[in-house]
């Protein structure tokens, strides 16, 4: 907490002179290089099961990504509900105007019978999940899809129902020891099948006032409204 706001300083402010608890201090320093068109980086702040880090995202109104491919959904709504609700506490817009992200994990096929068949040696051996729960346990209990490029849609679409609307969804396609050609096929079927379909449903579906995640053109103009 302490070392990220030290760091929203040295993007804000050209000279820092500065002395907290967990690192040495700062005499009129200056960090390089500056940021870009002197707009700092939209952040988004990375959590799986910490509400301080939640809590943090929400009080300077930054991204907040929960990264959920290992939780079930309730976990995930409990988390990203606080967020919002925070992110409203501080004044920054509604609980739906809250900037989230979430993850996916997926393994496709054209047919869900050919990618379970393919996934499962490399799901029962993989260091993290492999020798636990099953593979069907999982993806019900989980965010993993094991399937068709439609069920990975229809899946995906789903978070919505208990995270609500939100703006960036990550998907982890290199795990459980897939070897380089597999990956480099999921990736295919990703941009080719899936991506374009999530970007027109969300898009289609998201209420008006739910913003887009900010990009550097987007903080650029909103800064140059401010000052003018």
């Amino acid at each position: 907490v302490e070392n990220y706001a030290l760091l929203r300083r040295l993007w804000r402010e050209d000279v820092v002179t500065w002395e907290g608890k967990f690192r040495t201090p700062l005499q009129s320093f200056t960090s390089t290089p500056r940021p870009l068109d002197g707009v700092p980086p939209f952040v988004w702040h990375g959590s799986i099961r910490s509400p301080e880090i939640a809590e943090q995202a929400a009080y300077y109104g930054d991204g907040f990504f929960h990264n959920n491919i290992f939780w079930p959904a309730d976990h995930t709504k409990q988390m990203v509900e606080l967020y919002r609700e925070r992110y409203a506490h501080y004044g920054h817009g509604t609980p739906e105007q809250a900037i989230v992200g979430l993850g996916g994990q997926v393994f496709m096929r054209k047919n869900s019978q050919d990618a379970v068949r393919e996934f499962r040696p490399y799901f029962d051996n993989a260091p993290v999940y492999g020798h636990g729960p099953s593979l069907e346990e999982f993806t019900d209990q989980t965010p993993l899809t094991v399937g068709s490029p439609q069920e990975v849609i229809e899946k995906t679409l789903a978070f919505r129902d208990y995270a609500g609307d939100y703006q960036r969804q990550l998907f982890l396609v290199d795990h459980a020891g897939l070897p380089l050609k597999t990956v480099l096929e999921q990736l295919d079927l990703l941009g080719e099948e899936v991506v374009p379909v999530l970007r027109e449903e969300f898009a289609k579906g998201r209420p008006a006032d739910v913003p887009d995640a900010p990009t550097h053109q987007s903080l650029l103009k909103a800064q140059e409204v401010s000052v003018a």
